[in-house]
C-alpha cells in the first residue's frame, strides 16, 4: 500500500487491531528525528500508523461487492478441518498469517460448522480464534455495507447457518441411502 492512498477519514483494516478510521496526522518526534503518523481509532482504542513505509498488514476496507462475494462463499459446504488439534492449529496460523477477507470468510464458516454441524467441542483456542474472527469481519461489515451491527450479525448468522444446513443435507442423503 502506497502511504499517497490513505487520508484522513478513511477506513483501513490492520491484522492485528482489526477496522479503524484514521482520524489525523500527526508529528511525532523518535530520538531527533520527526516523523509523521496516521492516528487511527479502531473500536478498542487508538494507535499510530507511520505514514511512509506503510506495512503489508494494512490494507483498506474491502468493497461492497467483495463484502457480497465473500458471504456467498460463507453459504457454501463448509470445508473440514483437520482432526488432529496441533495440525489443525497450525493449519489455521498459517492461513490467519496473510489473511484476506476470503481466507477470514472461510475460517470462520469452517470453524463455526465444526462447532454446530459436525457436533464438536472446538478448543479454548479455536473458539478465540472464531470470536475474533467474526467480530472483525463484522466490524468490517458494518463500515462498508453501511448497516448496523445487529444486521451486520443477522447476515452473518443467515450465512452460517445456510452452510450448516448444506452439511446436515448431506448426513441426512448418506444416512437415507444406508
Amino acid at each position: 500500500m502506497t502511504e499517497d492512498v490513505l487520508e484522513k477519514g478513511d477506513w483501513i483494516v490492520h491484522q492485528q487491531h482489526g477496522v479503524g478510521q484514521i482520524e489525523a496526522i500527526e508529528t511525532k518526534t523518535i530520538g531527533s528525528e520527526e516523523h509523521q503518523y496516521f492516528r487511527v481509532k479502531t473500536g478498542s482504542g487508538i494507535y499510530w500508523l507511520p505514514i511512509m513505509n506503510i506495512p503489508d498488514y494494512v490494507r483498506t476496507v474491502s468493497s461492497r461487492y467483495k463484502f457480497r462475494k465473500v458471504l456467498g462463499l460463507i453459504r457454501q459446504s463448509p470445508q473440514p478441518l483437520l482432526k488432529n488439534y496441533k495440525e489443525r492449529n497450525r493449519q489455521i496460523s498459517e492461513r490467519l498469517e496473510n489473511a484476506t477477507l476470503e481466507t477470514k470468510g472461510e475460517l470462520i464458516r469452517d470453524l463455526y460448522a465444526r462447532r454446530h454441524a459436525e457436533g464438536i467441542s472446538l478448543s479454548a483456542l479455536n473458539e478465540r480464534q472464531l470470536s475474533d474472527l467474526r467480530q472483525q469481519f463484522l466490524r468490517e461489515m458494518v463500515v462498508v455495507l453501511e448497516i448496523d451491527m445487529q444486521d451486520a450479525e443477522e447476515k452473518l448468522d443467515k450465512a452460517l447457518q445456510k452452510s450448516v444446513l448444506l452439511i446436515e443435507g448431506s448426513l441426512d442423503e448418506i444416512r437415507d441411502e444406508n
